[in-house]
């Protein structure tokens, strides 16, 4: 079973997509009068790679 990565920035989430990652699942936070979305990826070595270099430009 695939481990789960969890993503709250949709600039991330937009720059995990556009480099050929799916997005697994899309929810919106429960907390009241938030309209933040939760991005839902599967967890994998390549993943996490662009996650540091997304990091490291911004």
């Amino acid at each position: 079973m695939q481990k789960d990565y969890i993503v709250f920035s949709q600039s991330l989430a937009g720059y995990l997509m556009m480099n050929h990652h799916v997005l697994r699942k899309l929810k919106q936070t429960n907390k009241p009068n938030s309209n933040r979305n939760i991005f839902i990826f599967n967890e994998s070595p390549e993943l996490l790679n662009l996650v540091e270099q997304y990091k490291t430009t911004k």
